[in-house]
């Protein structure tokens, strides 16, 4: 969560500038809200500019928005193009980032990013850093599951949890899924199967269009640098018990200790990732799941065996109480909390941070 407010009014500044805007005074909560309409005007009619002589490697005209639509559902603005989808800044506006991004109302999003030549190598050099969770042949790709995938790539595989990648001769595209609870390999194997047929013949789109209104949606977004801002000294006294001293920040962790009801001193970590959370939340899941179960078989013979994840209903999109974490996400806000704390106690503190964070985004 590092400077995030930061980069996304840098952002901000810089697609205004490119177009000469006039410096304005950033003093007064007031003018903040009009600064930000003017350098999301400034960066319109740059991006408008720009759009004149199409980018033949613009990530964004792979896809028709309707396809990405048929994922997702509706789309809240044009897809524009941004940074890297596993770092926190990755959703910021950026006109000549390699990602394209597409997204909902409710913050569901997809990426896709290519490779036009020396994919070969590029894939060569990572790939014994990537695990091939899938077995793939030309034009054919076999899931765990059983699941046949075919298309018109020479070789396919799944990298990471959520990351599809399929190349062609030596070109690549990979569709970043994770951003979505529901997406899955199979939706995405057919996203990348079309996006490869346009590496040649790309579509009259431009991903600096959408910039604008993709900078508006993130400005509307709760942002903090401080993971403990979602609860006060009052918050945990009224959920949990009485706090005993400061919170204590450490950059997306907050620690807060606590006499709790029982008269004796508990405490409980949480992450906060504010941005980017689906994504977190699959690929937390997927790595201690796998964790979990490596422990687990590693352990039979001495009958040590780590609990299993279970899925949890509460004030969350989703949520899975492993033998970690308590791994939550709910508006592409991932929380997870390290404690001892009962479901119960767990629905009041992480409803009661959803709620503030649902109530900054509508200011």
């Amino acid at each position: 969560m590092k400077n995030k407010t930061l980069k996304i009014l840098m952002a901000a500044l810089l697609l205004a500038t490119m177009s000469a805007c006039k410096d304005k005074d950033a003093g007064s909560s007031e003018s903040d809200a009009v600064n930000a309409d003017g350098m999301a005007d400034s960066a319109d009619t740059a991006a408008a500019d720009l759009a004149k002589t199409p980018d033949p490697h613009d990530p964004c005209r792979l896809l028709d928005p309707k396809e990405v639509e048929a994922v997702l559902g509706p789309l809240a603005g044009a897809p524009y193009r941004g940074g890297n989808p596993n770092g926190d800044s990755g959703p910021t506006p950026d006109p000549e980032g390699d990602v394209c991004w597409y997204y909902t109302a409710e913050d569901k999003n997809i990426a896709v990013q290519a490779e036009w030549t020396d994919a070969g190598a590029i894939n060569a050099g990572v790939s014994a850093n990537l695990e091939k969770a899938e077995a793939a042949t030309k034009g054919m790709m076999k899931l765990q599951d059983g699941t046949e995938l075919v298309g018109d790539w020479d070789e396919a595989k799944i990298t990471g949890c959520c990351n599809f990648v399929a190349m062609q001769g030596d070109s690549m595209v990979e569709i970043e899924f994770g951003g979505s609870l529901t997406t899955t390999p199979e939706q995405a194997g057919g996203l990348a199967n079309k996006a490869l047929a346009r590496l040649s013949k790309p579509l009259d789109i431009s991903g600096q269009t959408g910039e604008k209104d993709a900078l508006k949606h993130l400005l509307t977004r709760y942002s903090s640098e401080d993971p403990c801002s979602l609860w006060s000294n009052a918050d945990i006294t009224r959920l949990l018990g009485t706090p005993k001293g400061d919170f204590e920040r450490s950059g997306d962790d907050c620690t807060v200790r606590y006499i709790g009801k029982d008269g004796q001193e508990h405490l409980f970590v949480t992450t906060v990732t504010l941005r980017n959370g689906y994504r977190g939340f699959r690929r937390d899941n997927a790595t201690y799941g796998g964790f979990a179960k490596s422990i687990n078989a590693m352990g039979a013979d001495e009958g040590v065996a780590l609990k299993e994840s279970k899925t949890i209903d509460g004030p969350w999109d989703a949520a899975s109480d492993g033998p970690i974490q308590f791994n939550s996400v709910k508006r592409d806000a991932q929380i997870s909390v390290r404690s001892n704390l009962s479901q119960d106690e767990l629905r009041a503190l992480l409803g009661h941070a959803y709620a503030k964070i649902a109530a900054g985004a509508q200011k």
